[in-house]
């Protein structure tokens, strides 16, 4: 089931409901301007198990290796849904590269060559002062305002310029990871709702994001979004909170990521491998939580869909290198 939330804040669409590893090796900034056609990843090529930069963005990425693990939710956990069940058992068959924060305003305007203003137009620009739609803007901030497709683009291009480079391992792309690969690599191991019992620790959300915020209040253009807390708040800094076991900032909270899966409307039960959303569909799904989330929603279970046109101040996204796929 999907119903619309917002929509008085966005033109092109509304998120729909249903819906070695340390906090110091996820540095928040180092982009600069790539070279024209070039990729430059520290090493060459991808080495399985070992992280690797992509180092003209400043991108780190973290090997996720291949396993088993429970995805979905119990009837009990607070916040539970019927979309994030039956519990099911999956298996990732191959292992994979996830980036150690969603991507930053200065990768996407490195790579890409636009910035949060111009997002901020595509998706108001009939308002009388669209700027009021950004939030804060610096490098280091995660990057919103960001489509699915333009997501799929930003991968594209990175896939490209790898290949020409020969600097991908054979049979792998940059792409959004998948449901289930965002929720194995969210969860690290754990089974809990988060992967750890303090919350504050790892997320940004609406209990918190308004703590010591110093960029333009996002709540000026829909104040209902963030009641009690001051009105001001907005997309943070990546990497400011603790990482999970495999050394992945932002998983939860901070903005909603998304994933390349069509949504299903539940999970199938029983054990699965590799598993890819449904077969076709209209919405794609994030996951997350994000900076004006409730806390029940910043957990590793929790499922969203939204339009792929839709562009927000708390949708994001986080770069995968992962086996290549035909849909």
């Amino acid at each position: 089931m999907k119903f619309p939330i917002f929509t008085t804040v966005l033109r092109s669409g509304a998120l729909g409901l249903g819906l070695g590893l340390a906090l110091a090796g996820c540095t928040r900034e180092r982009a600069v301007p790539p070279a024209a056609g070039r990729i430059s990843l520290v090493p060459a090529r991808p080495i399985a198990g070992q992280p690797f930069t992509i180092a003209d963005l400043g991108l780190e990425m973290r090997p996720i290796r291949a396993g088993t693990f429970r995805m979905g939710s119990p009837y009990g956990e607070p916040g539970h849904a019927v979309t994030e069940g039956p519990q099911t058992w999956v298996t990732i068959s191959r292992p994979f590269w996830l980036g150690c924060t969603p991507v930053t305003h200065g990768q996407w305007r490195a790579l890409m060559g636009t910035d949060l203003s111009d997002q901020a137009q595509k998706a108001f620009g009939g308002a009388n002062d669209f700027t009021r739609a950004l939030g804060m803007t610096d490098g280091a901030v995660a990057m919103y305002l960001v489509d699915w497709r333009e997501a799929m683009e930003f991968c594209a291009r990175l896939t490209v310029r790898a290949r020409a480079a020969g600097a991908l391992p054979p049979g792998y792309e940059f792409t959004l990871p998948t449901e289930a690969q965002w929720e194995y690599a969210c969860r690290a191991g754990t089974t809990d709702a988060t992967y750890s019992a303090d919350l504050d620790a790892i997320a940004w959300h609406a209990g918190n994001s308004s703590a010591r915020y110093d960029g333009p209040p996002w709540n000026a253009i829909a104040p209902a979004l963030n009641p009690g807390h001051g009105g001001r708040s907005g997309p943070r800094q990546v990497g400011l909170k603790q990482p999970n076991a495999w050394g992945l900032c932002d998983m939860l909270g901070n903005v909603y990521q998304w994933c390349r899966d069509f949504p299903a409307e539940s999970f199938p039960g029983g054990s699965v491998t590799d598993p890819t959303g449904s077969a076709s569909g209209a919405d794609r799904i994030v996951r997350g939580g994000s900076w004006h989330s409730d806390a029940t929603l910043c957990r590793a279970a929790y499922r969203a869909w939204s339009s792929p046109d839709t562009r927000l101040q708390f949708i994001g996204f986080r770069l995968a290198l992962a086996p290549v796929r035909d849909r």
